[in-house]
């Protein structure tokens, strides 16, 4: 009886030792909870941007031919693709690029007057062999244009300008930002009568590079004979931080 009243006296007292351990334990946590739940913020919006010369130009030509067959309309576009993609690379650099970007042949229907019933009858086929050039050669783009009308292009299907690298730029853009959201919260504190403390949270999201210009030409309009002004103008980096700053 003497032993199971000591051996008694022993778990009662683990029990009360564990017990202890775990109120001790959780404290800090629970204090933590609190912290969390009782903490008061700001959260702002900053907005950045930062324009710059563009570096690169993206220029895509086309030539577009038809014929009675499908044979005729490919052979034609074929000669005359291989002699406007000659005429871009020996206008472009070492670190250019000259690639097909589209090829398409459609049949060409016979066209339909008005109240008129008739089957659809493809009366020949046209060829379109799109050519892409990047090139950093931004004061060569108006020449890069007539070349390939010279050579046997018919359209220009785009022109951009943009920048082969804005890691310097969306920085800038960023730094910008992050003065905006920090000008944005010290005016709400003080509009409330509280202190900014600290950071408690912060993401950056930014835009895509702003090109000046992206036009499209036809056919007409490539028959001009006259030298092909360009004027590259500026491109824009944005970026955007939300932040969260701890009051008190």
């Amino acid at each position: 009886m003497r032993r199971s009243a000591a051996y008694r006296s022993l778990v009662i007292a683990i029990l009360t030792v564990t017990v202890a351990s775990v109120i001790v334990a959780s404290a800090p946590s629970a204090r933590a909870d609190e912290t969390a739940a009782t903490r008061r913020t700001i959260s702002v919006t900053g907005q950045g941007e930062v324009t710059a010369s563009p570096d690169l130009a993206v220029v895509t030509v086309a030539v577009e031919t038809t014929g009675p067959s499908a044979t005729a309309a490919v052979g034609e576009n074929a000669k005359r693709s291989a002699a406007v993609v000659n005429a871009l690379k020996g206008l472009v650099g070492k670190d250019d690029k000259v690639t097909t970007s589209r090829y398409s042949l459609e049949p060409h229907y016979q066209s339909s007057k008005p109240g008129e019933a008739i089957e659809p009858r493809i009366v020949g086929y046209v060829a379109r062999n799109e050519v892409q050039v990047e090139t950093h050669k931004i004061d060569g783009v108006g020449a890069l244009i007539d070349a390939a009308n010279s050579a046997g292009a018919n359209r220009v299907s785009g022109l951009q300008f943009t920048l082969s690298n804005r890691n310097e730029q969306l920085r800038a853009a960023l730094e910008k930002a992050g003065s905006e959201a920090r000008a944005q919260a010290e005016s709400v504190a003080k509009a409330l009568g509280v202190t900014l403390k600290e950071v408690a949270s912060a993401t950056a999201s930014t835009g895509p590079v702003i090109q000046p210009r992206y036009f499209e030409r036809g056919v007409a309009a490539m028959e001009a004979r006259a030298p092909t002004p360009i004027e590259p103008g500026t491109v824009s980096v944005s970026a955007t931080l939300q932040v969260a700053y701890t009051i008190e």
